[in-house]
Parts: C-alpha cells; structure tokens; sequence
C-alpha cells in the first residue's frame, strides 16, 4: 500500500521542516517515499504530502500499526513549531483535503487525524498532552480487507 501522510497548515513547511518530519517518518517506516508539495489557489490551507510505498499493515497488528503512527506524529509535533494537523490513508487523501478545507471539524469519515485540537463530538482514539488522534476504518482501509 502506499501509506500517505497529509500534512495541513496555515503557513507553509520550510524544506528543512519537511526534512525533519521525513526523517522521523523512515525512522519508524524503512520504506521509498515521495514529498509532495501543495498551494492551491483558494484554498486557506497549505498541504506536503509525505507518501511512503509498499506499506505493509496487517489485520493482527493494525492497531498496533495505527499507534506507531500516531507515535511519529506526536514526535513530528514535538519538533516542529508549527501547528500541524495530519490526515493519513491509503493511496490519495484528497477527498479528505477537500473537507478539511471546508471544514476543519468534519473529519469523522478519515482513517487516521491527528492535531493538537479536540475535535467536538467524536471520541479520540487516543489522546495525550501533545494531540488528539482519531480513527475510521470504515472508509480508509490502510490496506488491510476485514
């Protein structure tokens, strides 16, 4: 699977930021991976995408999988002094860019969300000091068929 990591911001990532996520990423994921840089015309958000390949979750471990990345997230925040919110899924997260950026509340059908944000009205998943992680696996799969 290709494992994409969205990470949305108000002002945009500098390269050396986008080093050190990525680092912090293949520390945890020794996987290729690709950097993608967003600015669309419009929209209030900017967005790097951080898309690692051939991914491999499995149905036993999947939790377990879900809070290593959840972990590097955490660690990511840490070392970035920018608020970061990040979407993560399966192959594209553009449909759930697209309702972020309508409204940052409406993350109930994502796979994985993370941000230092409570979300109103949906249970985290996990939640520390440092941020909220929600999970759906209803729509995003991360590969794994129930």
């Amino acid at each position: 699977m290709r494992l994409v990591t969205t990470m949305m911001t108000t002002e945009e990532l500098s390269d050396s930021d986008i080093s050190k996520a990525t680092n912090i990423l293949l520390s945890r994921f020794k996987n290729k991976f690709e950097i993608y840089k967003y600015n669309y015309d419009g929209r209030k958000y900017r967005e790097v995408d951080i898309d690692l390949f051939d991914v491999v979750f499995s149905k036993e471990k999947i939790y377990d999988e879900i809070d290593n990345l959840i972990s590097a997230y955490e660690e990511i925040m840490n070392t970035i002094p920018i608020q970061i919110d990040f979407i993560a899924g399966n192959d594209d997260t553009d449909s759930a860019v697209i309702k972020y950026e309508q409204d940052i509340q409406d993350i109930k059908d994502f796979g994985l969300f993370v941000t230092k944000r409570t979300i109103p009205n949906i249970q985290p998943y996990y939640s520390s000091q440092i941020c909220n992680a929600y999970v759906n696996l209803t729509h995003v799969s991360f590969g794994i068929y129930y």
